[in-house]
Formats: structure tokens, C-alpha cells, sequence
């Protein structure tokens, strides 16, 4: 492997010329530095990552941290991370993932120091308030995806108004015993999602339709599935069904077909998210649509200004959803 020892007996220059010169350092003249950076290239030196980032005092890495109970496991956050990664990407950034449960026995603050990240992305995560202050205690930019709490530095969809459109939908198509598969009402979106529908009912003076008592924390299909069994055998077949997540709408879909009833014929089914299989399920998912690639691109947008310009806090960001419409809801004869 060529050195920069190397490279600057081949360019007649000092060490630190070139190293600086590699560097991108202003005191280095135009023409040398091209110069410098050609012989490089021609001799194949490739920089050392790790030398760099002592030198600069930056690493050209965020970190993401995710929980490893349900962070990547979450289709949602996969797409969102996608359209992350390369936002990023763009800028010369590489993404290094951290989970809460690091081999070495570090928090994920420790580890952000340790592999000295230049800011950090929470998924499914931003529960401990104390770990996000002591990252900016230490000029760390954080940014959090659809955190359980309300808080700054956070960008998530409007999950409210994602419901109310979705009941609205169902009760233009003249549904009005409208049931509801809700997320967990503990974490920011689970309330506002379960508020949503609440309003909603109240609103049109409908009776609720819901599993009382459930939490469901992964807003995984088998949670679907088991709430939408909770809901038939507690209050019959409804006429739709509005679920928190496109997962627990599969299962309800699933339990509803295991039953002999037949979607959209017996029963309408509008899921949240809008993710990729909604077009490929029998019948097509109609769905609130959660824009993953804004969200991901806002995401690595947001987080590369606050390194750049060394910004810790800022107002949270909101991104409006919209009902796509496919086979799974029929109007009511």
C-alpha cells in the first residue's frame, strides 16, 4: 500500500505539504494540491479513514441507532433509511448502525463517542431523554424518527389527520361501523393514531369499535391478527376496519379470510403506511400513505445541516400523508 512518505518523495514536497494537500488544507496552493492529488491517484495511494478523521476532527460517519427488538425489523423505517442512506451518501457520509444492546457493553452514547460519529439518526427509539442530552452535551446533532415522546429534533408523519382521513374515507363509502386496530397508546403515534379515531367517532356520533386492553407494540400482522379475533368476538363483523399499521391490517385480512368472510365484499380494510406489499396482497391494500422517501431524504437533509453548521436543536418536522386507494374497501350497498 502507498504512503504519504511515498507520495511525497514522488511529488518533491514535504509530508505535511501533502498530507495537507490531501486534506483539502486552504494554505496549500491550487496548482500543488492538483499536483499532489494526481500523483496520488496515479500511484494508487488510498487515504486512511481513520487518519482522516484525526485530522479533520470528523469522521464523515452518522450513526443510527436502532433497538434491536423492533428498530430494523420495522419495514417502515427499512424504506425510510433507504432514501437516508442515500441522501447521505451524496455527501461523502457512510452510515455505521448502532444498536441499544452494543457486544461491548456500552450505551448508545458511549459507542456514538467511541466511534467518534459526526451526528447521530434514532429509529424506533428517543425513550431515553437522558442519553439525547448527554450526546448534545457533547455538540453530538441528534435527530429522532417518530420518537414514542413528544420532543425536538424529531420529523414524523401526521398521524392524526392519517387516521381521520382514513375513517373519513371508510365513512364516505358509506361504512358506519367503523372498528379500529390501534397501535400502542403509550408511544407518541399509538396516542395520537388512537385519538385520531376517537375524535372521529365522537364527531359523527358512531359507536367505537376497538379491543380494549391491547397494546400492540410491534403493530406486527400476528398483533393484527389476534386483535381483529379480540374485535369479532367481542362485537361481531363490523362493516370496516381501520388499522394502525399496513402489518396489522394484513392479519385482520388474515384471521377475517380464515373465517369464510370475504374482503370487500363482507368487510372494508384501510391500513397505514403503504408499504410495498400493499400492491402485491390479495386484494391490493388501500392504505394512508406515510412518504418514506421524503421522510428519509428530510432526514438526511436536516441531519447534514446540523453538522455542517454545528446546529443542536431545532422545532420538529411534520409530513402530511394522503389515502391511497386500491381494492381492499367497497362502497356500502
Amino acid at each position: 500500500m502507498v504512503t504519504i512518505i511515498e507520495i511525497a518523495k514522488l511529488s518533491n514536497c514535504s509530508v505535511s505539504t501533502v498530507s495537507k494537500a490531501l486534506n483539502n488544507y486552504p494554505d496549500v496552493s491550487e496548482k500543488t494540491r492538483k499536483r499532489i492529488m494526481k500523483i496520488a491517484a496515479d500511484a494508487g495511494y488510498i487515504p486512511n479513514a481513520t487518519a482522516q478523521s484525526l485530522v479533520r476532527k470528523k469522521s464523515n460517519t452518522i450513526g443510527v441507532v436502532y433497538e434491536v427488538e423492533r428498530g430494523l425489523k420495522n419495514l417502515f423505517f427499512s424504506e425510510v433509511l433507504d432514501a437516508f442512506r442515500a441522501t447521505i451518501e451524496q455527501k461523502g457520509y457512510d452510515i455505521l448502525l448502532l444498536s441499544n444492546k452494543s457486544n461491548r457493553g456500552l450505551d448508545y452514547v458511549d459507542h456514538s463517542r467511541f466511534k467518534q460519529v459526526d451526528g447521530v439518526l434514532i429509529v424506533a427509539g428517543g425513550r431515553n431523554l437522558d442519553a439525547i442530552n448527554r450526546m448534545k452535551e457533547n455538540l453530538l446533532p441528534v435527530l429522532t424518527l417518530d420518537p414514542p415522546l413528544e420532543l425536538k429534533n424529531a420529523i414524523y408523519s401526521n398521524s392524526y389527520e392519517g387516521i381521520k382521513k382514513a375513517c373519513g374515507y371508510l365513512y364516505q363509502l358509506g361504512h358506519r361501523r367503523i372498528a379500529y386496530i390501534q397501535g400502542d397508546p403509550e408511544t407518541l403515534i399509538g396516542a395520537q393514531r388512537h385519538q385520531a379515531y376517537q375524535d372521529f367517532i365522537e364527531e359523527k356520533a358512531l359507536k367505537p369499535i376497538i379491543a380494549e386492553g391491547r397494546f400492540n407494540t410491534y403493530y406486527s400482522m400476528e398483533e393484527g391478527y389476534q386483535t381483529m379475533q379480540t374485535i369479532f368476538e367481542r362485537h361481531g363483523l363490523p362493516e370496516a376496519v381501520c388499522a394502525a399499521s399496513d402489518l396489522m391490517a394484513l392479519g385482520a385480512m388474515r384471521y377475517l379470510r380464515s373465517n369464510g368472510f370475504s374482503i370487500p365484499d363482507d368487510i372494508s380494510i384501510i391500513g397505514f403506511d403503504n408499504l410495498q406489499f400493499c400492491e402485491i396482497v390479495e386484494p391490493r391494500l388501500t392504505t394512508v400513505k406515510q412518504d418514506y422517501k421524503h421522510i428519509g431524504t428530510i432526514a438526511g437533509e436536516t441531519l447534514l445541516n446540523m453538522i455542517e453548521n454545528k446546529t443542536l436543536d431545532f422545532e420538529p418536522i411534520l409530513v402530511e400523508t394522503s389515502i391511497v386507494v386500491r381494492d381492499s374497501c367497497k362502497k356500502r350497498q
